[in-house]
């Protein structure tokens, strides 16, 4: 009984897919139902693609979208630190500019202060960390202490050693370092403290009037030491911690100024 069963639905299926294929095949020879068939495909497959032309065009567009915003993004750092390194170039010559005025008056003759360029033999990553060897000594007349500039911007560092033909520079970021600033323009006095590969940190009473972009200079020689980026404040403490660096990367130095001036 069951394979009776069985056999009749299959004999079932069997019938119902031959009609279905001789329907088929009646719709495409039958010249009426194929002309409806083909127009209404012609007009249906455009509006298809269209629909299809259209959703790439707009995931295209999204994507271009995010490719101009990642490189805008790029390219506006990469201006910003370029004209953070000219804003330190200016103010540095200005505060030299003074300072040279100053001592035309009190010496009453002309002296401006002597920069000898040396060419970077070992920097960070060839040399201990946060030093640079440079290829000038005693006999440009460099001694321990002087000051060094980079690019003519804001000073680097002094020089811990000298031979003949070559000096050791200590950077002023070197880690631990300790040294004597004025924040912005109140000139407010405080400690920098060197945190590594260009960076610093100094703090200021919490009632201290500081802005990101105060600039940081040296108490002695009035040199630009770099711009504050952060600043970190809690009103439970009673000092504001400020946050600044080097208008440069300097593992891309190659050449430096080392500025030979004893009353600095």
């Amino acid at each position: 009984m069951t394979r009776h069963q069985n056999n009749y639905l299959l004999q079932r299926k069997k019938n119902a897919l031959i009609v279905l294929v001789s329907i088929s095949a009646f719709a495409l020879l039958y010249s009426p139902i194929r002309d409806t068939l083909t127009r209404t495909l012609y007009y249906i497959t455009p509006g298809i693609w269209s629909i299809g032309d259209t959703t790439k065009n707009s995931i295209g567009f999204v994507l271009a979208n995010f490719r101009d915003k990642d490189t805008l993004v790029n390219e506006n750092r990469i201006l910003n630190e370029a004209i953070e390194l000219m804003r330190t170039q200016v103010l540095d010559r200005n505060l030299l500019a003074e300072k040279v005025i100053g001592l035309e008056e009190a010496l009453g003759r002309v002296r401006m202060d002597d920069r000898v360029v040396a060419s970077v033999l070992a920097g960070p990553g060839r040399s201990p960390y946060d030093t640079l060897v440079i290829d000038a000594g005693e006999n440009e007349g460099i001694n321990v202490n002087n000051y060094v500039a980079y690019a003519g911007s804001g000073v680097i560092g002094k020089i811990i050693e000298t031979t003949g033909n070559s000096s050791k520079v200590k950077l002023f970021s070197y880690p631990g370092e300790e040294h004597a600033v004025l924040v912005g323009d109140r000139y407010i006095p405080a400690v920098a403290v060197g945190t590594g590969m260009g960076n610093f940190e100094a703090k200021v009473p919490q009632g201290s009037s500081v802005e990101i972009g105060d600039n940081i200079i040296t108490a002695k020689g009035d040199f630009i030491l770099g711009t504050v980026f952060t600043i970190e404040e809690k009103p439970s403490e009673p000092f504001k911690r400020l946050l600044f660096r080097l208008p440069f990367n300097i593992s891309q130095i190659r050449s430096v100024e080392v500025v030979i001036d004893k009353n600095l």
